[in-house]
């Protein structure tokens, strides 16, 4: 009696597997489509194509993007190897006698269509027949993460804007195609907001259109009961001038944090409350002893999680490699970019990251390699 474990189910289906004559390995790429972008493409209206484009420059990892979501592409390689198929659509030939012209026209045919060819030795097969597409031992996930938009000060910055006298001297042209197409942004209003073009020179040096741009970005929202009026946030004025201070300091060095403070106050005349929550993501606090034992200075210097890599091995890396061990809220700010929510955040942390619960309920990251 046969082990019950080898007998094929009672509604299994037998199915012929044929490799073609021009049959190549890694001709196609399995992409492993997450529930939300099948939401997307199936929600779609009416007879409307569905489009993605695939971004990013030749050292980056690449990314997908629809209308309203940025997805990383990620290889994962699976532990079977994957084998795609595809019905063979049977050819049958005519008799065209000694038609040469007729043969070649249908060899041409077959060619041009890879699940269509004859297979004399199929014939007398009571089952269905399919042609192996590929050979795979990977798929590409989709992974969720926020837009590049910190890109747009890199491709900006090439071109800094130096008065209107000398626009007309302007070599670089950077079109709003050209920078959706290499800061992955998803939104081009969030270009049109940062690009003018063709803004007329005014007498006082000053572009109305500037002055509003800047009262929009520096502010919560515009006062929908005083139209033209705005009400500047804490948070967006305090972290400009934060991170502009840490940043234009000698590179390398630090501040007194108690020196720090006291210089970001005075830079912003007492009008918004400082607080270091505002510079999470854009500095590091450390802390080491004074010449007293009991003496315990804290430093804060500039270290912005825009200069950090977008893979996130390669981000958990670099992070290791300026500092051994992180405070569980200290390194989140450096990941955020990296996932939409802070669940996948978790996920990320688990798998790049060794954790230690202390005994006050904190949780310490270290690095998962040995060194």
């Amino acid at each position: 009696m046969a082990n019950p474990s080898t007998q094929a189910p009672s509604n299994a289906t037998t199915t012929n597997i044929v490799f073609g004559r021009d049959f190549v390995q890694s001709s196609y790429t399995l992409l492993e489509v997450p529930k939300g972008l099948e939401n997307y493409i199936n929600n779609n209206e009416g007879d409307q194509l569905v489009s993605f484009q695939v971004r990013g420059l030749e050292n980056d990892t690449a990314v997908l993007c629809t209308s309203s979501q940025t997805f990383s592409l990620q290889r994962a390689h699976t532990s079977n190897m994957l084998i795609p198929i595809a019905p063979i659509i049977r050819q049958s030939l005519p008799n065209h006698g000694s038609d040469a012209d007729m043969d070649m026209d249908m060899n041409i045919d077959s060619d041009v269509n890879p699940y269509q060819g004859q297979y004399p030795e199929l014939d007398g097969s009571d089952y269905e027949s399919q042609a192996v597409l590929d050979i795979l031992d990977s798929v590409l996930d989709l992974i969720p993460i926020s837009p590049r938009l910190d890109r747009l000060a890199e491709l900006l910055g090439q071109c800094p804007f130096e008065g209107w006298a000398l626009e007309s001297q302007l070599k670089i042209l950077l079109t709003l195609n050209v920078l959706e197409m290499t800061a992955d942004a998803i939104d081009g209003t969030i270009l049109c907001n940062m690009i003018e073009e063709g803004a007329s020179n005014k007498e006082s040096g000053i572009e109305p259109w500037m002055i509003e741009h800047c009262l929009k970005s520096f502010s919560e929202a515009e006062q929908a009961d005083k139209p033209g009026h705005f009400r500047l946030s804490d948070k967006k004025v305090c972290t400009f001038m934060g991170v502009h201070l840490l940043s234009s300091f000698e590179r390398g060095s630090r501040w007194r944090l108690e020196d720090f403070l006291k210089k970001w106050e005075e830079s912003l005349n007492g009008h918004f409350p400082v607080d270091l929550a505002y510079l999470a993501g854009e500095c590091i606090v450390e802390e080491e002893r004074g010449l007293e034992r009991s003496q315990i200075i804290t430093y804060i210097r500039y270290f912005s999680k825009s200069n950090l890599p977008n893979d996130p091995a390669m981000r958990f890396t670099a992070l290791f490699e300026i500092k051994s061990k992180w405070d569980g809220q200290e390194i989140r700010p450096f990941l955020r970019d990296l996932v939409l929510d802070e669940k996948k955040l978790d996920i990320l942390l688990l798998k790049h990251a060794r954790s230690v619960k202390q005994p006050g309920g904190g949780v310490i990251y270290s690095s998962r390699v040995i060194k």
